[in-house]
C-alpha cells in the first residue's frame, strides 16, 4: 500500500505533529536506544534523532524508507549517525536481544496487523527490549472505528495541490466494516489533475485495519509478557473514554 502512495501520504500528513512532544517525553524517560516500528519516512524518527536519541527505524515499505533516507541527507552528520534504518516486517524482524529501552508503534500502524500478526510483533518487541523496557502504541479510538458507516459510499476526504507537480489532487475513500471480525477496509482513490488540463492520473489502494478494544489490548499485552501502564485518550494525557480522539497505550516489559 505505502509503496503506491508514499508521496501522497507525506503530503496529507505534513501537519501531523501533535504526537511529537508526547513521544519526546517518553524518550526522555527511557534512558536508552529507541526502536520505532513502522517509522515510514521519518516523521517521528527525525525529531527523536535531533533531540539526541539513538533510533532504529523499521518499515516494510521501500518507498517510505527511501523518503526517510532523503530526509536524513539534509540533517547534520551527528543526527544522521544516530539513525539506523531497516526494511523488514515487524512481525519477523531480527533485532538484537535486550538492546532497546523504548519501542514505539506510531500513529495507527499497529492496526495493519491482524491478531496473529499483533502477537508476533509483540514477541519480537519483547525480545528486543531491555528489562523493564517500555512500549508505546498509538491508535485511533476503536469505538470510532466500530461506528464507521458501512455503506461503501465514495466520499471526498481531502483536496490539495502537489507542490512537486502542480497537480490538483482529490483524495477519496470508501469503507467496508466487518464488525464481527473487527476489521475495517478502506479503499483510497487519488485523482491527480495536471495544471495544463491533461488527463487525470488515478491511484487506487486499499488497506485493512484490525481494531481492538481496551480490554482486548490489555489481554494481548499480558499474553506477550507486558503489563499495561496507561490508556490515554489524547496526547495531553487525558483519560481514555469512548469519545476520545485516540487510544494511546503504554506498557512495560515484565
Amino acid at each position: 500500500m505505502y509503496d503506491q502512495i508514499a508521496h501522497y501520504y507525506d503530503l496529507t500528513h505534513a501537519n501531523l505533529t501533535d504526537d511529537i512532544d508526547f513521544v519526546l517525553a517518553l524518550a526522555q524517560n527511557a534512558h536508552g536506544p529507541i526502536l520505532e516500528l513502522g517509522c515510514g519516512s521519518g516523521r517521528l524518527l527525525l525529531p527523536l534523532a535531533r533531540a539526541g536519541y539513538d533510533v532504529n527505524g523499521v518499515d516494510n515499505s521501500a518507498a517510505m524508507l527511501a523518503r526517510a533516507c532523503t530526509a536524513l541527507q539534509n540533517e547534520p552528520p551527528q543526527v544522521q549517525g544516530r539513525v539506523t534504518l531497516l526494511q523488514a516486517d515487524m512481525t519477523a524482524v531480527n533485532l538484537e536481544n535486550g538492546r532497546f529501552a523504548l519501542a514505539i508503534i506510531p500513529y495507527n500502524t499497529f492496526l495493519h496487523l491482524d491478531s496473529a500478526q499483533k502477537a508476533a510483533a509483540l514477541k519480537r518487541i519483547r525480545h528486543a527490549l531491555m528489562r523493564n523496557g517500555r512500549l508505546f502504541i498509538d491508535l485511533i479510538n476503536p469505538f470510532a472505528m466500530a461506528a464507521t458507516p458501512n455503506d461503501h459510499t465514495l466520499s471526498l476526504e481531502n483536496s490539495f495541490t502537489d507542490p512537486q507537480t502542480g497537480d490538483t489532487v482529490l483524495q477519496m475513500a470508501s469503507n467496508h466494516l466487518d464488525e464481527l471480525s473487527q476489521q475495517l477496509r478502506i479503499t483510497w482513490i487519488y485523482d491527480a489533475s495536471p495544471p495544463d488540463g491533461g488527463p487525470i492520473h488515478r491511484t487506487v489502494t486499499a488497506a485493512d485495519y484490525y481494531y481492538l478494544f481496551p480490554h482486548q489490548i490489555e489481554l494481548l499485552l499480558q499474553e506477550a509478557g507486558f503489563q499495561l501502564l496507561t490508556l490515554f485518550g489524547d496526547y495531553d494525557q487525558s483519560s481514555f473514554t469512548e469519545e476520545s480522539e485516540r487510544l494511546l497505550v503504554t506498557a512495560v516489559l515484565v
